[in-house]
């Protein structure tokens, strides 16, 4: 040990208060050094959408990937485009898709990037998260649809 550790060591074993509070303060000191968690810590860091990011909008999502005819096809008769489907309505526009994604929670306006669209654990597309269930007839890896809707995502989620 270093002879100044020694020191703070032997009056700290002889009852020293002063040596008691400079040991202590020496052991925080120690402690402190390189413990910045909160700059190293991914969960610390603030996670913003960037509106202003390149992304396909929810009007090339929907004509892409979620309109009747295509790989998603949630607004397809006989699933989310029936307004007596009983989980969500998809619709046959843009709009009304966007707000039944809303109503359910897989779009999240007020916090875009907590939209569970874009949550590889727990979004129903098969093509985010690989045990979705979506789309019914065929949940197979899509990672084109993947990377639009996660860019999306990242771009605050708006219904443009």
């Amino acid at each position: 040990m270093a002879a100044t550790t020694n020191l703070l060591m032997r009056r700290f074993r002889n009852g020293s208060l002063a040596g008691t509070l400079v040991a202590t303060l020496v052991v925080l000191a120690f402690a402190a050094c390189g413990a910045d968690t909160a700059a190293g810590t991914p969960d610390a860091i603030a996670k913003v959408c960037d509106p202003n990011a390149t992304a396909p909008t929810y009007t090339e999502l929907y004509t892409r990937y979620f309109a009747a005819g295509t790989h998603g096809h949630c607004a397809t008769a006989g699933c989310h485009a029936d307004p007596s489907h009983e989980v969500w309505l998809c619709g046959q526009t843009k709009d009304t898709c966007y707000t039944g994604m809303v109503q359910i929670g897989l779009i999240s306006p007020s916090n875009p990037l907590a939209s569970r669209i874009g949550d590889p654990k727990s979004s129903p597309l098969n093509w985010v998260n690989p045990g979705g269930p979506m789309p019914f007839d065929d949940p197979t890896p899509f990672p084109e649809g993947r990377d639009a809707i996660l860019a999306w995502v990242a771009a605050c989620a708006k219904n443009n």
